[in-house]
């Protein structure tokens, strides 16, 4: 899709990697990955007619393959993590602890 507003910084000349509809926190959203030289671009358009209106997050390249694998790399996978707060993305295993083991684990003081 065209993205218009240069202040968002997704690349105009990014190469788009999955497009489809997905239904994410019950709104269907056309959801956009895509990719340049450094960085993953994620795009969620709620109406594809109006390409000016759209959630977007901006990851470094070797992050979004990380979280990618993490989900087998299946892009159905990942997107089924994604949720909408506060009218940004969220990406589970990126913004909250999610599958990250190191949050999981704690250390006993008293053990020590």
């Amino acid at each position: 899709m065209a993205i218009r507003n240069e202040s968002t910084g997704v690349d105009r000349a990014r190469r788009v990697l999955y497009r489809n509809f997905h239904d994410i926190a019950r709104v269907v959203y056309l959801v956009e990955i895509s990719k340049n030289d450094s960085k993953m671009f994620i795009c969620l358009f709620p109406n594809f007619e109006k390409p000016a209106l759209f959630i977007s997050q901006i990851l470094s390249l070797k992050i979004g393959q990380k979280l990618l694998i993490d989900n087998l790399g299946v892009f159905e996978n990942w997107i089924s993590t994604f949720s909408i707060r506060y009218g940004k993305l969220w990406i589970e295993g990126y913004h909250g602890s999610g599958s990250d083991p190191r949050k999981a684990k704690s250390v006993n003081p008293n053990q020590l």
